[in-house]
């Protein structure tokens, strides 16, 4: 069974699409003179920041980079059980009304994504998220592409145990083998 995106996949899947979709445009090429620039304004618009030629952010340190790594890491693993590709192919166990988020890495801008494809019924999917593996450089302006992490928060709602299971791939290549896999064997308790 297959789960739909949430907003923010959307927006993913769309910005891929469109960074691979050629586009076809008319080009008027009548009567139309090409402008002129005055000398003070080239100067003017050479000198200010934001004008003429873009300059990507100063690059961070290898040390601001870890340091902002692992804050986004234990931003992404407070207060849930969390499950990452270490986990892979092993077991998760948590109480009724706790959340389990499932992250794993993936290259959303070149359409790759994570997709739950099997799941036990007393596990709710709760929210889809994406965040920068390297948020310090990633973060910059003018900084394109780069791996993310996906993530699916996926609540409790009784007891048991089940499978989850998750594909890679690009949605749209409905033919093409899953380029990964993830399984994980979760088991839920009662809330005490």
């Amino acid at each position: 069974m297959r789960y739909p995106f949430g907003m923010t996949m959307a927006g993913a899947l769309a910005l891929g699409l469109a960074a691979c979709t050629p586009v076809e445009t008319e080009v008027d090429t009548g009567s139309v003179e090409p402008s002129t620039v005055d000398a003070e304004t080239a100067e003017t618009e050479a000198e200010e920041p934001g004008m003429g030629e873009y300059e990507m952010g100063e690059m961070p340190s290898e040390e601001a980079q870890t340091a902002a790594a692992d804050a986004a890491q234990a931003e992404a693993e407070a207060g849930v059980v969390y499950a990452g590709a270490d986990r892979a192919g092993g077991e998760v166990s948590l109480a009724a009304g706790e959340t389990l988020r499932i992250e794993l890495e993936t290259i959303p801008t070149a359409g790759y994504v994570w997709q739950i494809v099997e799941k036990p019924d007393f596990l709710a999917v709760a929210a889809e998220n994406t965040r920068a593996t390297n948020p310090a450089l990633q973060n910059l302006p003018g900084f394109t592409g780069g791996n993310h992490y996906m993530s699916f928060d996926l609540t409790a709602s009784g007891t048991g145990t089940g499978v989850v299971k998750l594909t890679e791939g690009r949605p749209w290549e409905t033919e093409e083998e899953p380029m990964d896999a993830y399984e994980l064997t979760v088991t839920v308790t009662a809330a005490e």
